[in-house]
């Protein structure tokens, strides 16, 4: 059995320029003729499928072959890991280890690009510092999500009660830090509050104690003196639910 750093080394050989996508990995193993391969190319899928699983797009993996000369030692159950902080998002490194071995329980790793692929916004013309970003605002692109900074907006949804923070050309990539929130509710001002339950709805008006923006709890003191919490929307009423 070869020890891992051997392992390692042969695995960015001549060979290291090529990738196998997860939809033809099967026959890239076939054609190495090495039966350990393919379960090591089908441990790493469904270990990325797993940890996968809701993200905003889809996603591809393009996993880097090892090199067919490398034998690996017959494993009967192995598991896929990645190392503690690192994100499967982009090019990476997806760790697989054996667990039960009659030999010596072995770990390698495999490179990868793991492509998320979907739709982001940008603006469609240019919005000044401080103006309302607005869906007719924006556009939305289709592309590699893990090629782009993290963060960005994926859901129009995301733009509710925003505002620019700072000049925004055509074009820009929108992102969180890119956009504050407007309140929609001021300390002082009369709100109508409603009252939600199940198949009713009770209106009242009150006094916002604080300044709230859209989805921030916020206190509202009624007629009778009472301290209502409830949720600001972005009518500039408060809800509150039962």
């Amino acid at each position: 059995m070869l020890i891992v750093s051997l392992l390692w080394l042969m695995s960015v050989s001549a060979y290291a320029a090529d990738r196998a996508v997860i939809a033809n990995q099967h026959a890239v193993a076939a054609s190495a003729g090495n039966d350990m391969h393919s379960r090591l190319y089908q441990t790493v899928m469904q270990y990325v499928q797993s940890q996968t699983q809701g993200y905003p797009g889809k996603v591809n993996i393009e996993i880097q072959p090892l090199d067919s000369r490398i034998r690996i030692a017959e494993c009967a159950l192995m598991e896929g890991f990645t190392v503690q902080g690192a994100r499967l998002w982009g090019k990476t490194h997806i760790g697989v280890r054996c667990l039960q071995s009659e030999t010596k329980p072995w770990t390698l790793y495999v490179q990868a690009d793991v492509q998320v692929w979907g739709e982001y916004a940008v603006t469609g013309l240019p919005v000044g510092q401080g103006s309302p970003v607005q869906p007719t605002d924006v556009v939305m692109q289709s592309g590699d999500l893990s090629k782009l900074p993290a963060g960005i907006i994926t859901d129009l949804s995301m733009l509710a009660g925003k505002q620019a923070a700072l000049n925004l050309p055509l074009g820009t990539v929108l992102r969180p830090e890119l956009l504050k929130s407007v309140p929609v509710i001021m300390q002082g001002q009369t709100v109508q509050l409603n009252s939600r339950g199940d198949g009713f709805v009770i209106s009242a008006d009150g006094t916002a104690m604080q300044t709230a923006n859209v989805g921030q709890v916020v206190d509202v003191k009624v007629s009778s003196g009472q301290i209502v919490k409830g949720v600001a929307q972005s009518s500039g009423k408060v809800d509150v639910r039962f």
